[in-house]
């Protein structure tokens, strides 16, 4: 299966915070004008052309860009809550604010090596619990059991993205319009992603949803 993973565009995240939106209702975030822009200038790149349909996360700002190109590709859209951003609270009645994503943004960064959002790591502090001592080497951490945290893993995410691209198997080439950690998450490496960046991912069928490493980027 071939895929096109495509980062939202900018988001206006100026239009929420002065009406002090907070929590699970930033998710209503909608593009900014360079944002629409963006994704815009991306409809235009050949190798969307022969995707078949586009799939997108039920998020605002990632279904904004994934209408956007529907309209523009002429391409069927279909939204998969599945597709959504990585979970710092997993729970959705729970509390969400800045400090709980930092915390959970910690917690995977130890656990995994992987940083989610850098700008919002926690700063050290001398009365940390031993447990996130950093001397100790990533391979030798091991992370609380899912029922015993409120973050969603790196293979948490991977495997509900994987549970959706399942059901459209019987396609071959795919638009999938998500997130930052989504994208990277299915790469399986640490790097940044910029907004309406397309990043092209090939995946063996047989394999799909076993490991990272069934994943090839083309060169």
């Amino acid at each position: 299966m071939k895929l096109f993973f495509v980062r939202h565009g900018e988001t206006d995240w100026a239009s929420l915070e002065a009406r002090g939106v907070r929590g699970w209702a930033r998710s209503f975030a909608p593009l900014t004008a360079r944002g629409r822009l963006q994704i815009d200038v991306i409809a235009s790149d050949y190798r969307l052309q022969e995707a078949e349909a586009i799939l997108t996360s039920s998020y605002a700002r990632a279904l904004e860009s994934a209408a956007r190109l529907s309209r523009a590709l002429d391409k069927p859209l279909h939204v998969e809550y599945d597709l959504h951003e990585w979970l710092p609270q997993k729970d959705s009645l729970g509390e969400m604010d800045d400090e709980i994503i930092r915390h959970a943004n910690e917690q995977l960064s130890y656990y995994t090596g992987f940083i989610p959002f850098p700008d919002r790591r926690v700063c050290a502090d001398p009365h940390r619990p031993a447990a996130l001592e950093r001397r100790v080497p990533v391979a030798e951490r091991r992370a609380p059991p899912p029922e015993a945290r409120s973050w969603e893993s790196v293979e948490e995410v991977r495997e509900r993205v994987f549970g959706v691209l399942r059901r459209y198997s019987h396609l071959e080439t795919l638009i999938v319009v998500s997130h930052a950690v989504v994208i990277t998450s299915m790469l399986g490496v640490q790097r940044s992603v910029d907004h309406a960046e397309i990043v092209p991912m090939e995946f063996d069928l047989k394999q799909l949803g076993l490991s990272a490493a069934a994943a090839k980027v083309p060169t």
